[in-house]
């Protein structure tokens, strides 16, 4: 088991620092830069820009800058960004908070609506029950989110008036975001879900219990047992999906959190902060699929002496 944990950590921070050196790469070949941004753009001078430019140290040869950047995260150092010059750690650990709190309530939500529409959409003994849930596992998925969140502050907040749409930092201000990212993630685990529930429902062992005569609901439990276990996998890609993905939903309830950091940061070019993001959000969904590949391999053995 040890070494097969090890195996999975081990390919999760391979793929953190395969995504940070894309990123890296990917930002010094864009056009313009921080000083770009704020200096030039503010009518600074030749020279204060050259000055300002050799002092952030973006004249240095890519190479120079990414070991250096290396160097820095080694000893746990994210940079500071190139505009406020607060250091990124602290930046990003003040608005990790709201952006975990929004994506945990949201996965939470997503896992309950998910699991019942793939099992209606799967097990319900009723055409018109399984059609029903797999449409709505299909708008969930096809729907743009920024459509569906304007829907519901339309709904919620300015007709019905029953919960705050924007703004503000209490339990309440919580529902409608956590609610919409919950209904979009539950598409996906609603269809893997599903799909899993039909194909145990045809293996060997449900013939077997329903041949013994078993009552449909104890065939049904047995189908669960199985056909559930996918969801761990796909739970834990949503999970990192939500806790890199949550922008938009952010910027539309006007929300503190990453998104807003990243919105910044991008307009700015602040390099340092973008690679922070970058490695924040490869490093959670990496972690947190290595976990997932653990928690599967426990409650499927064959896993591991497949690996």
């Amino acid at each position: 088991m040890i070494p097969f944990v090890l195996r999975r950590m081990g390919t999760a921070l391979v793929v953190a620092w395969l995504a940070l050196t894309l990123a890296f790469v990917v930002l010094r070949w864009a056009p313009g830069d921080a000083v770009d941004a704020t200096l030039a753009r503010s009518g600074g001078s030749a020279e204060e820009i050259a000055a300002r430019r050799a002092a952030l140290g973006l004249d240095d040869p890519v190479g120079q800058q990414y070991l250096a950047y290396l160097a820095g995260l080694v000893r746990g150092d994210l940079g500071e960004s190139l505009i406020s010059g607060q250091p990124v750690s602290e930046m990003l650990a003040d608005s990790f908070v709201p952006t975990a709190t929004l994506s945990l309530l949201a996965l939470v939500l997503a896992v309950a609506l998910g699991v019942l529409l793939g099992v209606l959409a799967g097990a319900a003994p009723y055409a018109i029950v399984r059609a029903a849930a797999d449409g709505t596992a299909s708008l969930a998925l096809s729907t743009p989110v920024y459509w569906t969140a304007t829907l519901a502050i339309y709904l919620f907040t300015v007709v019905l008036g029953l919960l705050p749409g924007v703004g503000g930092t209490g339990p309440r201000y919580l529902i409608l975001p956590a609610g919409v990212l919950g209904f979009h993630t539950a598409g996906s685990i609603a269809r893997v879900t599903a799909s899993s529930i039909r194909e145990s429902a045809g293996q060997d062992f449900v013939r077997t219990a329903q041949a013994k005569g078993l009552p449909d609901a104890q065939v049904l439990d047995h189908i669960l047992r199985v056909g559930l276990l996918p969801v761990v996998a796909v739970v834990a890609l949503q999970l990192g999906f939500l806790l890199g993905g949550t922008v938009i939903t952010e910027i539309i309830f006007v929300r503190r959190g990453l998104g807003r950091v990243l919105i910044l940061a991008v307009n700015n070019r602040d390099y340092p902060v973008i690679q922070g993001l970058v490695v924040l959000a490869a490093v959670t969904y990496s972690l947190v699929n290595a976990l997932a590949d653990v928690v599967y391999s426990l409650v499927d053995p064959r896993v591991r002496s497949a690996d």
